[in-house]
């Protein structure tokens, strides 16, 4: 076996553990303390990973010239990240619209940071770069949050675990058998067979989840399979988005956090925009 191979199979099964030390906390938090706001620890997280995240875009757009706002920008995508946190904290006549008034509210302090950094200067793509990075980042934070304070732990473990799966399986089996390249100008090392082996991955890990976490009431094992193909579908998506990014700045990681693994948006790019996904299925078969 090869070195970095190595490498990545031991700083794996540390993130892994750390996860799993992260949920199991949190869940026994909720447990303990009737008062505790749902997800908090996590939230706690989730608000520190948008911030990192943030600052590797903010890379990315720098070799491509562009200069995003340093500190409306990772404020603002945090703070929509964190929402389903505070949402249970705040009467339940503010919570309506906070998605918007946090949009809006960063919209005018980014515009306000733009004008008093660097006036009209390369205005209109630093401001969109910006708010591209606060949407992508914060809402897509905000759903993974939120799969775990409307539907508890275990699904969002499930959903992890699906979405993850999706790329153990996806590069086993793309390894293995991959011949047809899916997208060879986004992302060369995809192949369809991949992307086959790591739906069937992702649908079988979700299947045995549901059981092995008693999600009988939530969740068939029929709709289980469903649930992981969706995730598995979409985290794929999501992880060409990234690549997207990283290939107009290119780039081929988006940072070096974790070696062997590249950035954190590396490892954070499928769970980003399947989590939607993964909130509507539970929504609608719950």
């Amino acid at each position: 076996m090869k070195k970095g191979m190595k490498l990545r199979i031991v700083l794996g099964a540390a993130m892994i553990a750390a996860t799993v030390g992260l949920l199991y906390g949190d869940w026994w938090l909720e447990h303990a303390d009737a008062e505790l706001a749902a997800g908090l620890p996590l939230g706690v997280v989730m608000v520190a990973l948008t911030v990192v995240g943030y600052f590797e875009l903010a890379r990315l757009a720098g070799a491509l010239g562009v200069r995003m706002a340093v500190f409306a920008g990772p404020l603002g995508a945090a703070a929509l990240a964190a929402l389903p946190v505070w949402q249970q904290i705040l009467p339940d006549s503010a919570g309506g619209f906070l998605p918007l008034l946090v949009l809006a509210v960063t919209t005018a302090a980014v515009f306000l940071e733009q004008m008093l950094s660097a006036r009209i200067e390369d205005g209109f793509r630093r401001i969109a770069a910006t708010l591209l990075a606060v949407v992508y980042l914060g809402a897509g934070g905000a759903m993974i949050l939120a799969v775990r304070t409307t539907f508890g732990v275990p699904a969002l473990a499930m959903f992890l675990m699906a979405v993850k799966g999706t790329d153990i399986g996806a590069y086993f089996t793309g390894s293995a058998i991959g011949r047809h390249k899916m997208i060879p100008w986004l992302s060369p090392g995809k192949s369809w067979e991949g992307l086959v082996g790591g739906v069937v991955f992702a649908a079988a890990v979700s299947a045995l989840c549901a059981w092995g976490f008693r999600l009988g009431e939530l969740l068939t094992p029929w709709q289980a399979l469903g649930f992981g193909a969706v995730v598995a579908l979409v985290g794929q998506f999501g992880d060409l988005c990234e690549s997207l990014l990283k290939r107009s700045a290119a780039a081929k990681d988006s940072g070096s956090l974790v070696p062997e693994f590249g950035g954190l948006l590396d490892i954070l790019d499928s769970p980003l925009l399947a989590a939607p996904a993964a909130y509507l299925v539970l929504l609608a078969l719950s």
